[in-house]
């Protein structure tokens, strides 16, 4: 095929040109039928690999090559526009049959890349105008249109891949797929970051807009637990949305689910440390001011406890864990013949109570109700 376009002239062309079809049409078919037999003979994953690959640059660069050629002559020859469909042809067989081989990072050839940048300026003002009827957010449209006008806005001498391409397509699609779905769309804004998720736009500008986003969220609200509660309910809808599997904008790059991920969860973690600091503060506090202080009881050990079991019996000290009272008056009560009290001995006087130990508290009792009825 390379040696057609090298040797014929235009002028044979005319002559010839039934006769050179016939003969590219066979080439063409034959060399599909080469690259098809030729991948089976071989054993290496890699082999194969390089030898798709070599074919597939092979072609892009004939394509490029008649472009070229038919630019110089200021005319499309039949012959040449036969030539260059019958190069797409052969360029699409590789690409659709070994699609695990291609290379996506190759350069499109210059037409199709052309192609590519027309159709990518026509879409990008038809879905800003659309967008822009549904009251999007500005900066989400800018965001997610910017990828179409990066490719529409390339200069010539910038290279534009089949990854470009393709992710382009993708956009595309999901964006028309969003705009005429049938059912009612209750958030357009959320609808687009779900589309940014899916396609898995992981670019620097997104992770940025973001980090706004989530900045402004904390910054109304109210209370720290609130800011938690915010940052939990992002982190499960991130951890929700669905992935296009094989696809990224940026393929070296992690994916812009993962990013998300970790600032999210460095953000909830700082947040939920400061939480927890806040909120032990006011204890260490509290405990700083009680260091050393007792509260002096007249009543014995013996009339303390038995005064507790009244207290709990009857329903007015509620608390179920009788160990943590007893406990909580060890280290807090002193009685009048006792600077220290036994935590044994005060739960002995608990379970076992005297006689003289209950008239005693009695006595202590009826004093507090002839205080109530005289004040």
């Amino acid at each position: 095929l390379e040696q057609f376009l090298h040797t014929a002239s235009l002028e044979q062309t005319a002559r010839n040109e039934t006769t050179l079809k016939q003969t590219v049409r066979f080439e063409t078919d034959r060399v599909m039928q080469a690259l098809a037999f030729d991948t089976l003979t071989l054993q290496s994953e890699e082999h194969v690999r390089r030898y798709i690959q070599y074919h597939q640059h092979a072609v892009g660069r004939l394509m490029d090559n008649v472009v070229a050629l038919l630019s110089h002559k200021n005319t499309y020859h039949d012959f040449y526009q036969f030539y260059y469909g019958c190069l797409e042809e052969v360029l699409s067989f590789v690409e659709y049959y070994f699609a695990n081989y291609f290379d996506q990072d190759a350069k499109v050839p210059e037409r199709q890349a052309a192609n590519a940048k027309k159709i990518a300026k026509e879409a990008f003002k038809k879905l800003q105008a659309a967008l822009n009827d549904r009251d999007a957010d500005p900066t989400l449209i800018d965001l997610v249109l910017r990828i179409l006008k990066n490719i529409s806005d390339k200069r010539p001498d910038h290279r534009i891949t089949y990854r470009n391409v393709m992710y382009v397509k993708e956009v595309q699609k999901e964006l028309w797929r969003l705009l005429e779905s049938r059912s009612k769309i209750k958030d357009i804004n959320e609808s687009l970051l779900q589309v940014m998720y899916y396609l898995n736009y992981n670019s620097c500008r997104v992770l940025t807009y973001h980090v706004q986003y989530i900045t402004s969220l904390l910054d109304v609200a109210e209370t720290r637990f609130d800011r938690v509660e915010k940052l939990s309910l992002m982190l499960k809808k991130i951890n929700q949305a669905q992935i296009k599997p094989g696809l990224k904008y940026h393929p070296h790059k992690p994916c812009l689910k993962d990013q998300l991920n970790n600032y999210l969860l460095e953000e909830l973690e700082y947040h939920q440390r400061l939480q927890l600091a806040i909120k032990s503060a006011p204890e260490k506090a509290q405990e700083a001011s009680l260091d050393g202080f007792k509260l002096k009881f007249t009543a014995s050990v013996a009339q303390l406890a038995y005064l507790l079991k009244v207290l709990i019996e009857t329903k007015i000290v509620v608390h179920n864990n009788l160990s943590q009272v007893l406990h909580f008056l060890v280290r807090y009560v002193v009685t009048k013949r006792s600077e220290t009290i036994s935590h044994g001995s005060l739960r002995s006087k608990y379970y076992v109570v005297e006689n003289g130990t209950r008239e005693s508290v009695r006595a202590m009792l009826m004093s507090l109700i002839q205080y109530i009825d005289k004040n």
